[in-house]
């Protein structure tokens, strides 16, 4: 064999080789099935899992009914669930107590060594006429006043079934006064409170007719 012919040998042997390398190569090189990457969400867009839900709001009237009337300005109610939590028991049943909000009627001193205050008595026994055991209620929020008070009651109005104010209809009939905390916005009923009251003063309506003043002012 000459040395052009062993030349041409070498050279096809070299190109076989790397041919047969590059055909692996290509073999090698192949993309493989793309990988799922777990993102702890799914991908497709509008999933109702992917999007947040909205927090629920607060109601603004929450429909119960009346357990007993505690005051001329407080009212026990059946508490309603993520609602009108229980705020204490009364023989062995839970309440939910609503300070009825823009009123203040004479106390009775429950928890204190002293007598009722004038009028007391008549305010409870009036409220009790107009919510009577039993009867259903809306519990109204006011959006300027705060919710609760420091011992966990409501303080909100309270609807009858005919749509009576029961706040109102104790000041106009002379068992309360409009108050608030001076502290706090002014509800947005007290202002139709005061218009109540200067009538009810006037023509010594209810306590009004032989107590010096009743409620706070």
């Amino acid at each position: 064999m000459n040395r052009n012919t062993s030349r041409l040998a070498v050279t096809a042997f070299v190109a076989a080789l790397l041919c047969v390398g590059a055909l692996t190569g290509c073999s090698e090189s192949q993309p493989s099935a793309p990988r799922l990457i777990e993102t702890g969400g799914p991908s497709t867009p509008g999933s109702t899992e992917a999007a947040e839900q909205p927090t629920a709001e607060a109601p603004t009237a929450v429909k119960t009914k009346v357990i007993r009337v505690i005051d001329g300005d407080t009212v026990a109610v059946e508490p309603v669930a993520d609602s009108l939590e229980p705020t204490n028991e009364h023989d062995g049943v839970a309440e939910h107590t609503v300070r009825i909000l823009g009123i203040d009627a004479p106390e009775m001193n429950y928890h204190k060594d002293a007598d009722p205050e004038c009028g007391a008595k008549a305010a409870t026994h009036h409220l009790g006429g107009t919510l009577a055991q039993g009867l259903p209620v809306t519990i109204q929020y006011d959006a300027k006043a705060d919710r609760t008070d420091h011992y966990g009651r409501s303080l909100a109005y309270v609807a009858t079934p005919n749509g009576t104010d029961a706040g109102l209809q104790q000041v106009a009939d002379g068992y309360a006064m409009p108050w608030y905390p001076k502290d706090e916005p002014e509800p947005e009923r007290v202002p139709e409170y005061r218009m109540a009251a200067d009538t009810a003063v006037s023509q010594h309506a209810g306590a009004h007719s032989h107590c010096e003043t009743i409620g706070r002012r």
